[in-house]
């Protein structure tokens, strides 16, 4: 039985996208070309239903519908296997309302959930915001479950809060307070629930050549941060990236990254690669103790290391351990002396994890 059960598999579609967003974690352009098929995507679902507890799939990139009528074979397997989706999105396509209208309904008749749509400082060079108006008012009208606009913002924010409410026309409800903090929004059972994912500029992937200065509001996230202990994400919410390789999560690219960077599943099977991240302790090591707590580890150790003065998230942190070559020498030399820690921690949640049948296992 696995300790790191997996619950939902993001399938990075692409690294092409029709903008260069100066802060994206992925390092999606218009010149990359990688891409994954509707055949190899299906073929992942299947083994995800047949072999894990994954239920929930999420489509991303690059820009998930430049994959044209394979994202929709895709979703429309999804759909057929039982599990939900999301696809997250900048609009490009939504070049006037009426050929917004046509998307999103067939978006939504190939069983898509949760349609997320982005707009921002970033994104706005390269996609018109009507473009993001006329797909969200369109999406409004069905019956998706939700449907949120993700607005990312810094310390030099010029398209803000404001302005988006202008765009839309009224004020949406936002999912974090001004301290980055989830709020517990009420769904009043009427689809689809709106929002805004009003989400704080990081410094990860192509984001972190960007002067973000320090974000207000965010003072004890360090202490919050230990506090929650491990990485709620790696390996518990796993991605195929778009050269068909399975890695430990989608927070910033990690393609050939020795630690996160899993295996390939055109040569392995989805299950097979899930057995091998639930046995390496590098990110047993990130999934249970956390990014805060390895830098503290690691710290007592050598308290010169070359870590940043503050960090805003957890992926902002991971990144730096697991791609600076002298964090991760320093994360590889603990790992003998936080093994025990981990493996008794691995007992205590496979003693005190319910058990729930799948098709292939449990």
């Amino acid at each position: 039985m696995r300790v790191l059960k997996s619950r939902q598999l993001t399938i990075l579609t692409t690294d092409q996208c029709t903008a260069k967003c100066s802060h994206c974690s992925m390092n999606s352009s218009p010149g990359r070309r990688s891409r994954l098929s509707s055949e190899q995507i299906c073929r992942y679902v299947d083994q995800a239903v047949e072999s894990t507890e994954i239920r929930f799939v999420i489509f991303a990139g690059g820009e998930p519908l430049l994959l044209g009528d394979d994202l929709f074979r895709s979703l429309e397997h999804v759909h057929r296997r039982g599990l939900r989706s999301r696809l997250v999105t900048n609009a490009y396509w939504a070049i006037n309302p009426s050929t917004a209208s046509g998307i999103v309904s067939k978006l939504r008749a190939t069983g898509l959930n949760e349609l997320n749509i982005s707009i921002d400082d970033f994104h706005l060079p390269y996609i018109n915001a009507q473009r993001v108006k006329h797909a969200f008012l369109a999406a409004r009208k069905l019956d998706f479950e939700a449907v949120i606009l993700v607005h990312c913002s810094g310390p030099n924010t010029l398209f803000n809060s404001a302005q988006l409410d202008a765009l839309i026309g009224e004020r949406l409800p936002r999912m974090f307070n001004d301290q980055g903090e989830a709020v517990a929004l009420r769904r009043s059972g009427k689809r689809p629930f709106v929002a805004v994912s009003n989400s704080t500029l990081q410094a990860i992937g192509r984001g972190t050549n960007l002067e973000i200065g320090e974000v207000q509001g965010q003072k004890d996230w360090p202490q919050q941060a230990r506090a929650i202990g491990g990485c709620p994400w790696a390996v518990r919410s796993p991605a195929v990236a778009p050269n068909g390789r399975l890695v430990a999560c989608c927070g910033f690219e990690v393609l050939g990254n020795p630690i996160l960077d899993i295996g390939d599943l055109e040569t392995h099977s989805l299950s097979g690669l899930l057995d091998q991240a639930d046995n390496d302790l590098p990110l047993n090591m990130i999934a249970l103790e956390g990014p805060y707590a390895l830098m503290d580890h690691m710290r007592e150790v050598n308290p010169d290391l070359p870590f940043r003065p503050y960090y805003r998230s957890f992926c902002e942190l991971c990144q730096d351990i697991v791609t600076n070559p002298v964090l991760r020498a320093a994360l590889v030399q603990i790992m003998p002396i936080r093994a025990p820690a981990i493996l008794a921690r691995r007992e205590t949640l496979r003693e005190t994890a319910p058990t729930r049948t799948i098709a292939n296992g449990t």
